[in-house]
């Protein structure tokens, strides 16, 4: 399998959390699920350590990279283009948080393609944005690609107003089962001197409240496995030009 491999994917997301969603994503796509307790091995031969996770799809080695933190994501991206010489490289997918309020009228903020496409020009002036969106450099070979989660529903019980993966899947959650919101919101709202508001709590509550035996982390992959809510996340993720990516990854 691995002599088909031309050169890897790689999504640099900023946590676990978020690698948990690209691996029920992934695996919602038709990637399959690594055997437990089975190493998995790169093209290269290499052992996928240090916290990656790594799917054949296809012809396609596709490689997700928590970076620990917002901060770590563009001088990884960084590194991983200036060693795509001797490390082949297909895609490079770069995966954060929108950050934005939901209600926000004004243009985007944030990391923007525009911003992605400014710090690749410093690698490879050829870089160039094609008519998807996505950057390519060296003649088409490598193509960038900037998913910002977001979701373009309303404010509403049990939805966090921040523009993050919580807020996404907390949408989704609420139009597979919109009588859960308002159990949710009555608990965040009934708690005695609550901390400044996170997207976070509203996600752990519904973890909390109905998927407590899978744990945070593995959360974010149990919303894939969910039949009612995989088409809210569908929809989003399409919404915002995500889904788009995620399927070129195993296409």
């Amino acid at each position: 399998m691995s002599a088909a491999v031309s050169g890897e994917a790689v999504i640099l997301c900023e946590g676990f959390l978020d690698r948990s969603f690209w691996a029920g994503w992934l695996e919602h796509l038709g990637c399959p699920a690594p055997v437990p307790g089975t190493a998995v091995v790169d093209p290269a031969g290499r052992q996928v350590t240090k916290g990656h996770y790594g799917y054949y799809a296809g012809t396609r080695f596709v490689r997700v990279v928590p970076c620990h933190s917002r901060q770590n994501i563009l001088p990884e991206a960084r590194r991983r283009l200036a060693e795509r010489e001797i490390d082949p490289l297909s895609r490079l997918v770069v995966c954060i948080d929108a950050d934005t309020d939901a209600e926000q009228t004004t243009p985007a903020t944030g990391l923007r393609v525009e911003d992605l496409e400014r710090e690749i020009k410093q690698l490879a002036p050829d870089a160039r944005r094609n008519t998807e969106g996505d950057i390519e450099l060296d003649a088409g070979a490598v193509r960038v690609s900037l998913v910002r989660w977001e979701c373009n529903d309303r404010l509403g019980k049990g939805i966090p107003a921040r523009q993050t993966l919580e807020r996404l899947v907390c949408a989704a959650l609420v139009a597979a089962y919109p009588e859960r919101a308002p159990a949710v919101q009555a608990w965040l709202d009934g708690r005695p001197n609550p901390p400044a508001r996170n997207p976070k709590e509203h996600a752990w509550s519904y973890m909390a409240g109905w998927y407590a035996d899978h744990g945070c982390e593995d959360f974010f992959r149990e919303v894939w496995r969910d039949e009612r809510v995989v088409p809210q996340l569908e929809s989003c993720l399409k919404a915002s030009g995500a889904w788009r990516v995620g399927a070129a990854l195993v296409g």
